[in-house]
């Protein structure tokens, strides 16, 4: 089938231009992404990603060398 640029709505509220097959699905599921964007609420079908657990450096030490020539 042929392909048509059609601007997609993104998770972050912007859009992006891309190459899509424009049938009833797809008009469906971008129905519900801008509901989703209009509403505020994450996108269907996607999770809300839990953030990673970041992990303290420990303070470093200061390490002396011997100079033994």
């Amino acid at each position: 089938m042929a392909k048509s640029m059609d601007k997609v709505p993104q998770a972050d509220g912007t859009y992006k231009w891309e190459m899509v097959e424009i049938t009833q699905q797809y008009l469906a599921e971008r129905a519900a992404k801008e509901e989703a964007l209009a509403n505020g609420t994450p996108f269907p079908g996607t999770e809300a990603e839990p953030k990673p657990k970041t992990t303290r450096r420990k303070k470093s030490t200061k390490v002396e060398e011997s100079t033994n020539s």
